[in-house]
């Protein structure tokens, strides 16, 4: 009788290996031709999970930041203040450059310019989905903190411009050196705060 396998368990796996990969080695040095061979796996079973190289590695970085955006979750329940509760909802961009997460950093940094190929509908939709996060997360902020009367009532429409903002800080921490990503951030909040504050 031939073996079940179960595709989660699967896909696990392999993200997993892949991670290893990653970190040993970089994005940039990987052959996924060695890497199925690495697997005991056919070509073909592996094209089942993952049709290229970029979408095994989108999973990767999906899998492994599930973790920044759960904890992201809990913290910005706990904040009570609109700063706090931003500052909690762009702390992913913080938890990169933490020590303790250099590696995931490296890769974010490796397999920034994949994010940038539009053409690839996989990579599209986890862009879209990222972005879908943040803006639902930040109206939900954005309306908590209208609901108490702290915010004007028309402070939704600085949402995008936010969420550029925070966005282009990040990059350029990556372009620039000594950008002191954490210090921009927290001015830039707490700036927004006092411009919407009713």
């Amino acid at each position: 009788m031939p073996k079940i396998v179960n595709p989660t368990e699967k896909i696990d796996f392999i993200c997993e290996k892949a991670y290893e990969e990653f970190i040993a080695n970089g994005v940039n040095n990987f052959s996924l031709n060695k890497f199925i061979k690495s697997l005991n796996m056919s070509k073909g079973q592996f094209y089942h999970y993952f049709k290229t190289k970029e979408e095994l590695t989108f999973e990767v970085i999906d899998r492994k930041s599930e973790k920044f955006f759960i904890n992201t979750e809990k913290e910005i329940y706990k904040a009570n203040t609109f700063s706090e509760k931003l500052l909690a909802l762009f702390s992913f961009y913080l938890v990169l450059s933490d020590p303790e997460n250099e590696s995931f950093d490296k890769l974010m940094k490796d397999t920034f310019y994949m994010y940038l190929n539009i053409e690839n509908e996989f990579i599209k939709q986890k862009n879209a989905e990222c972005y879908d996060y943040l803006f639902s997360t930040t109206n939900k902020i954005f309306d908590e903190m209208i609901a108490k009367e702290l915010l004007k009532e028309n402070a939704h429409k600085f949402i995008p411009s936010l969420i550029a903002t925070a966005d282009g800080m990040y990059l350029q921490s990556m372009i620039l050196e000594n950008y002191d990503l954490k210090k921009n951030l927290i001015d830039y909040i707490k700036m927004l705060e006092d411009l919407l504050k009713k």
